[in-house]
C-alpha cells in the first residue's frame, strides 16, 4: 500500500477522566483510498486520536503523499509487522496535554483566549467533537505547556484552486437531499420536495457523467436522504466528518444547512437554494446570489455616465433623473437610501410613504420634460403594479431597472414588461438560444427520457461548476441557467448579467 513506517513519540488522551500518557506512533504516508476511519481500523487507533495528533487535517481532505502521525497502543504495535529493533526503542513521557472538563459558562471562544491558543480553529483541531456537541462536564484536550500551544490551526485557503494539486484522480462528492419516499408514493405533504430532489439528483448525475467521459478522473458520489430532519442530518454530518469528501452539495434548506456550521464540512459544502442571510454568514460556498448584489449592480450601472441602453432613442436627449419609489420603512427604505447615496440632490427623486401607497399618486404629476430611470425598492408585486399604473397614466419617458427576484420570482407576466423599457439584472436565466442550453437538454432527454425542469438544471450547473473549481481552479463560469463568480477568494457568488426585454424576450446586453 505504499506505507512508510518509523517510530515517533506523542501524547494522547487515553481516557476522558484520566491523565494523558505517552504512546507510540507510526508515520503513515497517505495513498489512494485512505480515510481517517480506515487508518484507525488498520492500526488499532481511533479517529479522535488521529485527529488530535494531526491538527492540520481538521478542516480538509487527506492529501496523497502526505505523512500522518498514527497514535497506537504499544500492545497493538507489538502485533504489527514492524522491525523489533524499532519496537524496543524506549518510550518517553512528554506531558504536553491535560484533560479539561467544560464548566457552565465556558465557550470555545473563551477557552481559546484563556488557553492562549492562536484562534478558535486551533481549539477545534484539538477538540473536533466540540464542533458538533457542547455540554457541561465534557472532556476536552487542553495544552499543558507553551510547546503544545505553538502549533497553528489550518488556515482557510486564500485561493479557490489551492486544492487542485492534491486531489489526484479521485474526487469524493456527497449530495444531501430531502427525499420523502413514503410521502412521495402516498401523495403526502413532502411529495413536492421529493420531486425537487429527484430532479436535482438527475442533474448532478449528468454533470458527473459528462465530467468523467473523456478523462481518467474518477468521481465517487454518494446521495444521502436527509428528509429535512435535524437528527437525520446530524447523523449524515458525523459520517461525513469521518470519511471526509472533497465536496458536499447541500443540504437544501436553511435550517439544515446551518447544522454544518462550525464543523469540518463547512468549507466543503455548497448552499444550493437558500437566500437566508444566516446561511450567507457561514463558511459555505454560496451559489445563491444575494439581492444586495443586484442592488449594487443597479447602483453601479446607473452611476456610470450615459450607460442606459438608449443610444438609438431620440428621447435620450432629455435630462434624466434616478427615480426611486418605495416604502418608508424596513428593507425597502434601506435600499432606497443606498441607491441615492453619493448622488447630488438634483440627480434623483425619492418618492416613498407608508403602506397606504397613497404616495404613489405623486407619480402621475411628474415633470414630463425629464426622463426617469425607475427603481422600485418594494418587492410586493401588487405595489409594483400600482407604481406602474400611476406612471402609465401620464406620458412619461421612463426606463425600469429591476432584478430577477423582483421581476421573475414574483409571478409578474411578460405583458407587464412589454409596456415599458425594462432592464433586468440577473444571475439565473435559461437562454434557449445558447448552444450550451440545447446540448444539455438533448443529453438530459437521452439520459432520463424527460424534459429537464428548473431543479435538474440547478443540479447540473452547481455540480459542474464546483467540479471545475476543484479540478481546474475555475472561479467564473456560465452554466445552462446559473452564472458563477467567486473572484478574490470570496465564497459569495456575485455573478450578474443585464438583460433587456425586447421582442417579447430577455436579450443579453453586453
Amino acid at each position: 500500500m505504499g506505507i512508510k513506517r518509523k517510530l515517533f513519540v506523542t501524547v494522547l488522551l487515553a481516557i476522558a477522566a484520566m491523565p494523558l500518557s505517552a504512546q507510540s506512533t507510526v508515520a503513515h504516508e497517505i495513498v489512494q483510498g485512505n480515510t481517517i476511519y480506515s487508518l484507525a481500523k488498520e492500526y488499532g487507533s481511533t479517529v479522535e486520536a488521529i485527529n488530535e495528533a494531526n491538527p492540520n487535517i481538521g478542516v480538509r481532505s487527506l492529501v496523497i503523499g502526505e505523512t500522518l502521525i498514527i497514535p497506537i497502543p504499544k500492545d497493538t504495535l507489538l502485533n504489527k509487522n514492524v522491525d523489533p529493533q524499532v519496537q524496543d526503542q524506549p518510550i518517553t513521557e512528554a506531558p504536553e496535554y491535560e484533560v479539561y472538563l467544560v464548566k457552565k459558562l465556558d465557550t470555545p471562544e473563551s477557552l481559546t483566549v484563556s488557553w492562549g491558543l492562536p484562534d478558535v480553529e486551533a481549539f477545534f483541531t484539538l477538540n473536533p467533537d466540540a464542533r458538533i456537541q457542547w455540554s457541561k462536564g465534557m472532556a476536552l484536550v487542553k495544552p499543558a505547556n507553551a510547546a503544545a500551544m505553538a502549533f497553528k490551526s489550518p488556515t482557510k485557503s486564500k485561493e479557490t484552486n489551492d486544492t487542485t494539486a492534491s486531489l489526484g484522480n479521485d474526487i469524493h462528492v456527497a449530495c444531501i437531499l430531502p427525499f420523502f419516499l413514503d410521502q412521495y408514493v402516498n401523495e403526502g405533504p413532502g411529495r413536492k420536495r421529493s420531486e425537487l430532489s429527484f430532479s436535482y439528483r438527475q442533474g448532478v448525475e449528468l454533470a458527473i457523467e459528462e465530467f468523467t467521459k473523456d478523462s481518467s478522473l474518477v468521481i465517487d458520489v454518494q446521495f444521502f436522504d436527509s428528509m429535512n430532519q435535524r437528527d437525520t442530518v446530524q447523523g449524515i454530518v458525523q459520517e461525513l466528518i469521518t470519511n471526509q469528501p472533497d465536496l458536499v452539495l447541500g443540504p437544501m434548506y436553511s435550517s439544515r444547512l446551518l447544522q454544518l456550521r462550525a464543523t469540518p464540512l463547512e468549507e466543503l459544502a455548497v448552499n444550493l437554494i437558500s437566500k437566508q442571510k444566516s446561511v450567507r454568514n457561514t463558511g459555505l460556498w454560496n451559489d445563491v446570489v444575494s439581492e444586495d448584489v443586484f442592488w449594487s449592480a443597479i447602483k453601479n450601472f446607473h452611476d456610470l455616465p450615459q450607460q442606459q441602453d438608449t443610444a438609438n432613442d431620440s428621447t435620450f436627449a432629455l435630462p434624466r433623473k434616478l427615480l426611486v419609489v418605495g416604502i418608508s420603512s424596513g428593507k425597502s427604505a434601506k435600499t432606497s437610501r443606498y441607491l441615492i447615496s453619493e448622488l447630488e440632490a438634483e440627480d434623483y427623486l425619492l418618492i416613498e410613504g407608508d403602506n397606504s401607497w397613497k404616495h404613489n399618486e405623486q407619480l402621475a404629476a411628474l415633470d414630463s420634460t425629464k426622463g426617469y430611470d425607475l427603481v422600485i425598492t418594494e418587492n410586493d408585486p401588487a405595489y409594483i403594479l400600482d407604481v406602474l399604473r400611476n406612471l402609465r397614466s401620464v406620458n412619461l419617458d421612463y426606463h425600469w431597472y429591476t432584478h430577477e427576484y423582483q421581476a421573475l420570482d414574483n409571478g409578474l407576466v411578460s405583458s407587464v414588461f412589454a409596456r415599458e423599457t425594462v432592464h433586468m439584472f440577473t444571475a439565473n436565466f435559461t437562454d434557449y438560444d445558447r448552444k450550451e442550453s440545447t446540448e444539455f437538454i438533448r443529453e438530459f432527454r437521452n439520459r432520463f427520457e424527460r424534459h429537464p425542469d428548473r431543479m435538474a438544471i440547478e443540479g447540473y450547473d452547481n455540480a459542474k461548476f464546483h467540479l471545475l473549481r476543484l479540478t481546474k481552479g475555475t472561479t467564473a463560469w456560465r452554466g445552462v441557467r446559473k452564472g458563477f463568480s467567486f473572484e478574490n477568494a470570496s465564497r459569495e457568488n456575485s455573478f450578474v448579467e443585464m438583460r433587456s426585454f425586447k421582442n417579447l424576450r430577455w436579450e443579453l446586453q453586453q
